[in-house]
């Protein structure tokens, strides 16, 4: 199977993308069926013949290791590509965090508890990040949502 070791450099989107799609582990086995799968399909470039691979050097302690079906051995990352996965990974976090916040908010339960079990849900610590950091997130999505709704308010 071919490899691919994407750089994610912030530790708790790092986390959560091994506890999400990894079983908690650094690599990660791709299948064109999973969301995951298909964001690197559209990634991917096709080796040509006689094509020489471009190698970057990659830290193994701040990557995780993607591993290619066998439908996709032809295929590998660009290293100018690489960047816009991790970017796209740590964008996938950011949302997949907004929705539990939503959902928790629904449900009656606090935003610290919301942050705190979301955390608890995927394995991040407050070595990662703290959770006074994504508190903030929230509450600055919550009042650009405010602003947003007011001023489709008054446009109307």
């Amino acid at each position: 199977m071919l490899k691919t070791r994407v750089p994610i450099r912030e530790p708790h989107v790092r986390q959560f993308v091994m506890a999400r799609y990894g079983q908690n582990t650094a690599t990660i086995n791709l299948s064109k069926k999973t969301m995951l799968g298909s964001m690197v399909e559209l990634a991917c470039e096709k080796i040509g013949y006689r094509h020489v691979l471009p190698s970057v050097k990659i830290d193994e302690a701040v990557s995780i290791t993607l591993l290619y079906p066998d439908s996709m051995k032809n295929h590998f990352i660009h290293p100018a590509k690489l960047e816009m996965v991790a970017k796209l990974l740590a964008y996938v976090f950011q949302q997949a965090f907004l929705e539990a916040m939503e959902t928790s908010l629904l449900l009656g339960i606090s935003d610290y508890e919301g942050v705190n079990l979301f955390m608890e849900r995927y394995g991040i610590t407050e070595d990662m990040i703290a959770s006074d950091t994504l508190r903030k997130k929230w509450r600055d999505h919550q009042r650009y949502m405010a602003r947003k709704m007011a001023h489709l308010l008054q446009a109307s």
